[in-house]
């Protein structure tokens, strides 16, 4: 798989290429069949038969949903709804069950290890799905999100409950090692964590988030003092229009993806690292604050997110 058909990445950050990512689990989900089925990857707002896709293809995404989510679209509704977008909405609407913490971006060939990614202060892990189609379709690409983003929970707020769980969830899939971990932001710190909890950790990547999709600020001044009840559905549809939340999203999501990000900002600001002998490798232009001065950090000077993906290829390939 060529990174969205043998599209540059770009020279600043990821999200400068035009391409449409991944904005929650569904979303993600369903790129992830057709980057399969297609053989390379596909913004949201792309046309499934548009960039190739033939009836035969469309029945094996019909087939993947009902598998995956015990749901029968008929064959029709992916002509009717023909973007991962559309067809996504359309999965919310026969509430589908929603994913736990570990997310699946990429399926890998299985000879590589999987790289693990963690959620930056956001709660997010969209932002890795181009990132993870950059490195190659060689490589198994998980995402970890946080808790309380589409369940009914409240979310951790410290770094080490998240490292625990997260290693409960990486452990599901990948029992032993070699393990590469990685995250943005608080996700750093969680990835470090868990390194600590973890043996034959190869990797512990701190990466700029600038580098990936900056966080969004109007997002993040909101998640300093949250709103009242009643300036959710203002903020709700606020975010719709600058494309940062599905269509048919609720005020729900506003509510928790807030309490989500403030969540993160404290378990950020009251961590106090365990120990660690290993390395972290810091990719991006500064050197990470995350991250206790006292960590061994190998600086890796991406300026670019091209370069990003290039040394990481090099590191875990």
């Amino acid at each position: 798989m060529n990174a969205v058909r043998d599209e540059p990445i770009g020279t600043g950050s990821m999200a400068d290429t035009g391409y449409e990512r991944p904005r929650d689990p569904v979303e993600i989900w369903l790129a992830r069949q057709w980057q399969r089925i297609l053989g390379f990857g596909v913004g949201i707002r792309e046309s499934f038969f548009g960039v190739g896709g033939n009836s035969l293809d469309a029945a094996r995404v019909i087939d993947a949903i009902l598998v995956e989510f015990g749901v029968q679209l008929r064959l029709n509704v992916l002509t009717e709804h023909p973007t991962v977008e559309r067809l996504a909405a359309v999965l919310r609407d026969h509430d589908v069950r929603p994913p736990g913490s570990l997310i699946a971006i990429q399926d890998g060939d299985g000879a590589h290890t999987p790289l693990f990614l963690v959620h930056p202060d956001d709660g997010q892990v969209g932002r890795y799905c181009l990132l993870a189609d950059a490195l190659g379709e060689e490589f198994a690409v998980f995402g970890l999100q946080a808790e309380g983003l589409y369940r009914d929970t409240q979310p951790s707020r410290t770094v080490p409950s998240m490292a625990d769980a997260y290693v409960n969830a990486v452990r599901a899939v990948h029992p032993t090692g070699p393990y590469l971990l990685g995250g943005c932001g608080v996700g750093a710190a969680i990835a470090y964590e868990m390194a600590v909890r973890l043996e034959g950790v190869r990797l512990v990547a701190a990466i700029d988030v600038e580098l990936l999709e900056p966080l969004d600020t109007v997002v993040e001044s909101w998640s300093r003092e949250l709103p009242r009840q009643a300036q959710l559905p203002e903020i709700l549809a606020d975010w719709q229009e600058r494309g940062l939340v599905p269509p048919n999203a609720t005020p729900e999501i506003v509510a928790r993806s807030l309490r989500v990000w403030q969540a993160n900002r404290e378990a950020a600001r009251d961590w106090r690292p365990s120990p660690y002998t290993g390395p972290i490798d810091v990719f991006g232009r500064e050197q990470s604050t995350t991250l206790p001065a006292t960590v061994a950090q190998r600086a890796h000077d991406c300026d670019t997110a091209d370069r990003l993906a290039a040394a990481l290829r090099e590191l875990i390939g």
